[in-house]
Order: C-alpha cells, then structure tokens, then sequence
C-alpha cells in the first residue's frame, strides 16, 4: 500500500506543476463562485492584469499579469489562477 500513496503524491505534485501559474505572462483565472465571478476583471485590473481573452468556462478570463500580485489577491476573492496556452482559450474581450 505504501507504494500505491507515493504514486499518488508523485501524480498531485505533477499536476500542481503543471497547473501551476507562470511568474509573469499569461494565465487563467477561474472563478470558483457567482460571487467571485462578478469581482474576476475588476480585482484583476485592479491588480495590474491585462485583460486578453475570455476563457473556456463560464467567468474564466485569460489575463497577462504577475503571479506575485494577482495569486494571493485573487485566491482571497474566489478565483484560483492556472497556467494556460493561448490555444486553449476562447475569443477576445
């Protein structure tokens, strides 16, 4: 049984590197609630991101910004940021 929970340690830490947002460029934010949806692009802003794309759920927006000021602040709102390609994302805003 041991074997079978560092298996899955290994797989969670892969997903959270992979999920994990850059330190600076682009990245998704995805609102968690209705609440957190209705704040997303005026608490981004408000922290230095720029707007670039809707995303490809409901409320989620592509942004380029810094992890540094948007992560924590946004976490605090209900939205959780995401690494993501430009291909993965919807229209422009």
């Amino acid at each position: 049984m041991p074997i079978v929970g560092q298996c899955a340690l290994i797989l969670l830490g892969l997903v959270a590197l992979t999920l994990s947002p850059p330190v600076s460029g682009r990245m998704l934010l995805v609102p968690l609630t209705a609440q957190a949806r209705a704040a997303l692009a005026p608490v981004a802003i408000a922290h230095g991101a720029r707007l670039v794309a809707a995303g490809p759920w409901a409320g989620s927006l592509l942004i380029e910004g810094r992890r540094d000021r948007l992560a924590l602040t946004m976490l605090g709102h209900g939205v959780i940021a995401v690494a993501t390609n430009r291909t993965g994302c919807g229209g422009t805003v």
